[in-house]
């Protein structure tokens, strides 16, 4: 039987400003915690082989669990060389891994190499050293198991799927994604600063900052520190969605001055990285209870841009009090590049939990709790922030 709980007993587990209402009719939401929900079977696994080794991810996709109200989820891919997942005992060892990563939204798609690495290890226990790993396709069970997101709350594991053809490989890539980007440039008035960028929530290998250029200002970028990734490496393309002028020999060169947000996905292609690198305007939005309910890119909500890098990003002023949130705007979900302020610094989530308004690390004065008639001032070269 489900069990229901009241959700205002669970308020420190539930990330209920992930997915906003846009009206609030007063009544108390429950949290249902539902015994299973719906992995997609891809539509090609059939016929089509899952090459581990030349492959970048394995898309899937499954439903929400129905947890009687929209709720932020986290989903962990598990997988098994048998369809009946059985759990460790005292005398065996469970017959099925979990992936390291985890995901938060319901189409996923899953790193090819961290997927292989999990076979290989469910190959060795089932079979030992001296069985030599298969070189034709075999068939792996998959199933996802989900969580409200930062919680123990709302613990459920999908159906099972069968991958039929699935080809690993020993000299598969171990390469994970980069867990830090950095960009390095005239833009930063020094060719010897490397300024890190921000991680974007929940999306393992993709990064992004936002920087003033001068015109014909030149910059690379790397995964650390002197390495130099620029317009002539092969891994990189390059998209300019802000008419920033993007070109360059070597350098990365940015031909009109301005704002601009840079955003960078690195994915595993066999044993080196692919970057694909995007401009968008340098635009900022302001969301949520201060707005009076607003969760969209609007531009009644959008803060104005300074022409000069020194300058002050400035938001409308709020027409109700609560919590204020921003963000950046890309491709990704809102949230994904949401930041606040934090003792008069610009502080970017990247990845950190927020129960309970952000402030589960840092004290009751971390959000940002605006009222009627304030505005927010953001100096993106300094890293600071106030509200007034």
């Amino acid at each position: 039987m489900k069990n229901i709980f009241n959700i205002l007993l669970a308020v420190l587990f539930v990330l209920s400003m992930f997915t906003a209402c846009d009206t609030d009719n007063g009544s108390n939401p429950v949290l249902n915690e539902p015994d299973t929900f719906a992995l997609n079977t891809p539509a090609y696994a059939a016929n089509n082989v899952y090459d581990l080794k030349n492959a970048t991810t394995l898309e899937l996709a499954c439903s929400q669990p129905d947890y009687g109200f929209p709720a932020s989820t986290t989903y962990a891919v598990q997988v098994s060389l048998e369809a009946d997942f059985k759990d460790a005992t005292d005398d065996t060892n469970a017959n099925y891994v979990g992936l390291e990563s985890t995901y938060t939204t319901a189409k996923m798609n899953v790193n090819a190499s961290e997927f292989n690495s999990v076979l290989l290890d469910l190959w060795t226990a089932a079979n030992g050293e001296t069985v030599a790993f298969p070189t034709e396709p075999i068939s792996v069970y998959v199933r996802l198991k989900a969580a409200i997101t930062d919680s123990e709350r709302g613990v459920c594991y999908s159906n099972v799927i069968n991958l039929p053809k699935v080809l690993g490989s020993k000299e598969a890539s171990s390469l994970a994604p980069p867990k830090t980007l950095l960009v390095v440039g005239s833009m930063l008035d020094n060719w010897s600063v490397w300024k890190p960028m921000v991680a974007v929530t929940g999306l393992d290998g993709q990064f992004w900052t936002m920087i003033y250029f001068d015109a014909n200002s030149e910059f690379k970028f790397g995964t650390k520190e002197n390495e130099y990734i620029g317009v002539t490496d092969n891994r990189l393309t390059i998209t300019d969605n802000a008419n920033a002028g993007v070109a360059g020999d070597d350098n990365i060169k940015v031909a009109n001055a301005g704002w601009y947000v840079v955003y960078i996905k690195a994915t595993v292609k066999n044993d080196d990285y692919a970057f694909a690198m995007t401009f968008y305007p340098g635009d900022v939005y302001l969301f949520g209870a201060t707005t009076g309910g607003s969760w969209a890119y609007t531009d009644e909500w959008k803060f104005t841009v300074p022409g000069t890098k020194d300058g002050s990003f400035v938001s409308p002023a709020m027409t109700a009090s609560g919590e204020a949130r921003m963000c950046v705007k890309t491709d990704v979900d809102w949230w994904r590049t949401e930041f606040t302020l934090y003792k008069g610094e610009i502080f970017y989530r990247e990845n950190e939990a927020i129960n309970d308004s952000w402030n589960a690390d840092k004290g009751s004065d971390y959000s940002i709790q605006g009222a009627t008639g304030n505005v927010i001032q953001l100096n993106f070269t300094a890293g600071t922030g106030e509200m007034k």
